[in-house]
C-alpha cells in the first residue's frame, strides 16, 4: 500500500510541477510582453530602441516640419534627442503604452500623438495647432492569440497546481520523500521560468513579424531580467533547502529506527 501511494504522490508532484511551471512562466511573460501598464511605466527602456524612436520621430517631423518651415530630418533628429530624455520618455508613455496594447490585440484604437505632446518635443508652439498624429502599428494575430491564450491558460494552470498538491501532500507516506518531489518541483519551475519567462519573449516573439514596434518585446524582457533571475534564485534556493531538509529528515529517521525496532520487540517479549 505504501508504494501505491509512493507511486500516486510520485505522479501528482510531476503533474504539479510541468502545470506550476506553465502557470509562473506564463504569468511572467504576461507580465513581461503583454501588460500595456508595465509598458507605460517602462517607456524609456522601449525608446531606447533607436529604431521606435525614429519611428514616432519621422511621424511628428513629416507633420510638423512644413508648419513652422525647417528641415524634416532636422526636426526628425532633434524629437529623437528629446525622445531619448526622462521628461520626453514621460511624455511619450501613453503612446508607447497604446501602441503595445494595439500590437498585442489588447486595443483597436488608433495610436496618436496629440498636439499637446508634440509641442515640447519640437520646441515650438506652433504644433499646438497641428492635427495629432497617427502612428502604424498593426495587430500582430500571433501575439494576440498568445494573450489570449495565457489569459484563461495562467489561471486554471494555478487553480490545477494547488490542487495536485494539496492531493500530492495527502497521498505521501513519507516526509523525506515529500520534501524531495517539493525540491525538484521547485527547481523545475526555476528551469522553465528561465526558458518561456526570458527566452521566449527576448528571442522567439520578436520572429513573428518585423513590424518596428517588436523591438520593444525584447527590451521589456531584458528590463525585467534582474527580477527574473532574483525570482529563479528564490526558487532554486527553496529547492535546495527541501533537498537539505529531506536529507536531514531521512538521517534522523535512520539513527531512530533502531531504537523503535528494540522498543517494538520489548514490547513483543514483554
Amino acid at each position: 500500500m505504501s508504494l501505491v501511494r509512493r507511486s500516486l504522490a510520485g505522479l501528482l508532484f510531476g503533474l504539479a510541477s510541468i502545470v506550476g511551471s506553465l502557470a509562473v512562466s506564463g504569468f511572467w511573460m504576461q507580465f513581461t510582453a503583454f501588460s500595456p501598464s508595465h509598458t507605460r511605466a517602462a517607456a524609456h527602456v522601449v525608446l531606447g530602441d533607436s529604431a521606435i524612436k525614429n519611428e514616432i520621430a519621422k511621424a511628428i517631423a513629416v507633420a510638423v516640419a512644413p508648419q513652422i518651415g525647417v528641415n524634416p530630418l532636422d526636426l526628425q533628429q532633434a524629437v529623437v534627442v528629446a525622445a531619448g530624455t526622462t521628461p520626453g520618455a514621460e511624455l511619450l508613455e501613453g503612446v508607447v503604452a497604446d501602441a503595445h496594447a494595439r500590437l498585442i490585440g489588447a486595443s483597436d484604437k488608433p495610436v496618436q500623438i496629440t498636439p499637446q505632446q508634440m509641442v515640447p518635443l519640437v520646441g515650438n508652439e506652433v504644433a499646438a495647432v497641428v492635427p495629432a498624429v497617427t502612428l502604424p502599428v498593426p495587430e500582430v494575430s500571433a501575439l494576440s492569440i498568445i494573450r489570449q491564450v495565457l489569459k484563461w491558460l495562467v489561471p486554471i494552470a494555478a487553480g490545477l497546481t494547488v490542487l495536485l498538491l494539496i492531493l500530492g501532500f495527502a497521498a505521501h507516506p513519507e516526509r523525506a520523500e515529500l520534501l524531495r518531489s517539493m525540491a525538484f518541483l521547485l527547481l523545475g519551475m526555476a528551469t522553465v521560468l528561465a526558458l518561456i519567462g526570458y527566452i521566449v519573449p527576448a528571442l522567439i516573439l520578436p520572429l513573428l513579424s518585423k513590424n518596428v514596434w517588436m523591438g520593444a518585446v525584447p527590451r521589456l524582457a531584458r528590463d525585467s531580467l534582474p527580477l527574473l533571475i532574483g525570482s529563479m534564485f528564490v526558487l532554486v534556493g527553496a529547492g535546495f533547502a527541501c533537498l537539505a531538509a529531506a536529507g536531514a529528515v531521512k538521517r534522523r529517521d535512520r539513527w531512530s529506527q533502531p531504537l523503535r525496532t528494540r522498543y517494538n520487540e520489548q514490547r513483543r517479549w514483554s
